[in-house]
């Protein structure tokens, strides 16, 4: 009888555990602002008012990690995306996982630096980081190019985008996190995480002059780059939407700026107990503060910082609440 019963109870166990498998599915929307992003038709004004058309968006994310709703990390190991907005119906299957609701979720823009010197060639056909055309590979020193962006600008002032500009952003310093929060729970044995991209938000203090051709890691890139992880690129939708950080930023301040002694930035933020962290241009964490309040004022102190441009954030348990720049001058 005892025989039986441990039978019993590890198949019912085992029942159970199945039970919590669910395929996670992942698709976005290619937006810039509040409309749709047609490649080759939609044309947006960006922060300096010039319009542009993009004819060309790719980019890679690498490195899934679901946040249960105890807040414990259910990594998606070896699970790879190429998003294109040639496909915006596209679906990412990222296989079955325990997991039946996310409070949360971590991505990276571009490839790991284990995957991103690997041949192409080793990869079946279709695979992310098999061969594509148009090719996403740069070759086997640089690896694969993170974020694609090509388009026409108006520099002429007509309102009509002439000129060609190219942004394709690859080397292993530009690798970008991006935390999301978000309240989805599985439905009919799939988690379905759906996120929306705004293209405009990309663009953000680039001028859009000059050299319009930016391949490689340059200053350029990585602005780029680290607009796409810290200014509302991806969000879910109603939870760390674009208008939310866009309303959010309006009541955050950094004076002066140009800084080179101190800052003081005063801020008005949902929530309590907040963290504000400051990076530099390749997103790497320069200084966090934590357990500030929802709102006053708090000084940083950048003598000891290089001269440039660093990105400061406000967060709550890795919700993105506002994000800014600041500039630190001699």
């Amino acid at each position: 009888m005892k025989k039986i019963s441990t039978i019993l109870f590890l198949s019912i166990a085992a029942i159970s555990l199945n039970a919590q498998m669910n395929s996670v599915v992942v698709s976005f929307e290619h937006n810039v602002g509040a409309y749709p992003m047609i490649l080759n038709e939609s044309i947006f004004p960006i922060w300096n008012g010039k319009n542009v058309i993009i004819k060309r968006a790719q980019f890679y994310l690498s490195q899934t990690e679901i946040q249960h709703p105890d807040n414990s990390i259910m990594p998606l190991t070896d699970q790879y995306m190429l998003v294109d907005a040639s496909d915006p119906d596209a679906e990412f299957g990222l296989g079955s996982w325990d997991v039946d609701a996310a409070h949360g979720l971590t991505l990276h823009i571009g490839v790991d630096a284990e995957h991103n010197h690997l041949d192409p060639a080793s990869y079946p056909s279709g695979h992310p980081l098999g061969f594509h055309s148009p090719d996403m590979h740069w070759g086997w020193a640089a690896g694969y190019r993170f974020l694609v962006i090509e388009g026409l600008v108006d520099n002429n002032g007509d309102g009509v985008p002439e000129a060609n500009f190219q942004y394709h952003s690859l080397g292993d310093a530009l690798y970008q996190t991006v935390q999301l929060s978000t309240e989805t729970e599985a439905a009919n044995d799939v988690l379905h995480l759906h996120m929306v991209l705004d293209y405009s938000k990309l663009f953000e203090n680039i001028a859009l002059s000059g050299n319009l051709i930016h391949h490689g890691s340059d200053p350029s890139n990585v602005l780029m780059m680290n607009n796409a992880a810290n200014n509302g690129f991806i969000t879910f939708p109603g939870i760390t939407a674009s208008e939310d950080l866009n309303d959010n930023n309006l009541t955050v301040t950094a004076s002066p700026n140009p800084a080179n002694q101190s800052a003081v930035i005063t801020y008005d933020l949902p929530g309590n107990r907040l963290d504000l962290k400051v990076t530099n241009l390749l997103g790497q964490e320069i200084r966090t503060y934590s357990g500030l309040p929802g709102s006053g004022t708090f000084t940083i102190d950048v003598t000891d910082l290089p001269k440039g441009i660093y990105q400061y954030t406000f967060s709550e348990n890795g919700k993105l609440l506002a994000g800014k720049q600041i500039i630190v001058c001699e």
